[in-house]
């Protein structure tokens, strides 16, 4: 009974990955639509499948850039204004599933980002102006090129208020990863946030700054200083560093390399490598 049960999701996975690649060459065909349809297919045979949801949301995106911005995010409530937190929320849960970095194996992940950036910019622009009156559209599915096609669809050009205004680079800390990187903030970014380009995490602003580091303890009543007795985990070099009873990021000097250092007294530390994402 068991086996029995495995070789049926063996099959069912090898025909969710035929239908993977099926709607790959659909949508580089210019068959959008169907591809679509062919990953949906995927996913209901196999929900595990890695990046099969990812496709899903790409494609889906693409399907809907004929309707407009509130089609491509998918809002539908009523016919009157959408709300900007409704804006932002939609956009962030589907700029996770189609970012570039999370559906490397889709290639309709990059243009579906570059829409969905785009949409979310008009839709914020008309929301802020109270402009947004038209009536919730439907999704719309885009029009089948010949089969002969080799190259994929040109994308749908919106032209949102924002669209061509410069983002500037700045430096950007993530609290969660504890890496700090520059990004080009521009005023979606400003008023929606980003997906941290080292980690899943979402930010939103006001941007935090990294903390300064933590300097050499100094002797104080109740605390005594003493170096550090651990050893460079990579190295074996003895860390020359003062410090307290305690956890400390520690920077080798002989090569380098940072690890954190949990001092639990004068003779006694544990050292764990610090891994950058």
């Amino acid at each position: 009974m068991a086996r029995h049960a495995e070789r049926e999701q063996a099959e069912k996975r090898e025909k969710a990955e035929k239908a993977c690649r099926r709607a790959e060459e659909l949508f580089v065909a210019g068959h959008v639509r169907s591809a679509h349809r062919e990953a949906i297919r995927a996913k209901q045979l196999c929900p595990s499948l890695p990046g099969v949801a990812n496709a899903v949301a790409a494609y889906e995106v693409h399907a809907a850039a004929g309707g407009g911005w509130r089609a491509i995010l998918g809002i539908r409530h009523g016919g009157g204004a959408a709300t900007q937190d409704a804006i932002k929320k939609e956009y962030r849960r589907l700029s996770l599933l189609v970012h570039p970095d999370k559906a490397r194996s889709c290639p309709a992940a990059e243009g579906a980002f570059k829409l969905l950036r785009q949409a979310c910019e008009e839709g914020l622009s008309k929301a802020a102006s109270g402009r947004d009156t038209s009536p919730t559209p439907r999704r719309a599915a885009a029009t089948p090129v010949p089969r002969a096609a080799a190259t994929p669809p040109p994308t749908p050009v919106m032209q949102p208020m924002y669209y061509n205004m410069p983002r500037e680079p700045m430096l950007i800390y993530c609290p969660s990863c504890k890496n700090e990187y520059k990004a080009k903030i521009g005023r979606l970014e400003q008023q929606a946030g980003m997906k941290c380009a080292r980690c899943p995490e979402w930010l939103s602003p006001p941007w935090q700054k990294k903390p300064p580091a933590r300097k050499e303890p100094t002797a104080a009543p109740g605390r005594q200083v003493f170096q550090c007795p651990a050893k460079c985990p990579e190295c074996e070099a003895e860390y020359k560093s003062k410090v307290s009873v305690g956890r400390w990021c520690l920077k080798c000097k002989e090569c380098n390399k940072s690890s954190m250092v949990d001092v639990q007294g004068p003779d006694k530390a544990t050292v764990t490598i610090r891994k950058r994402a």
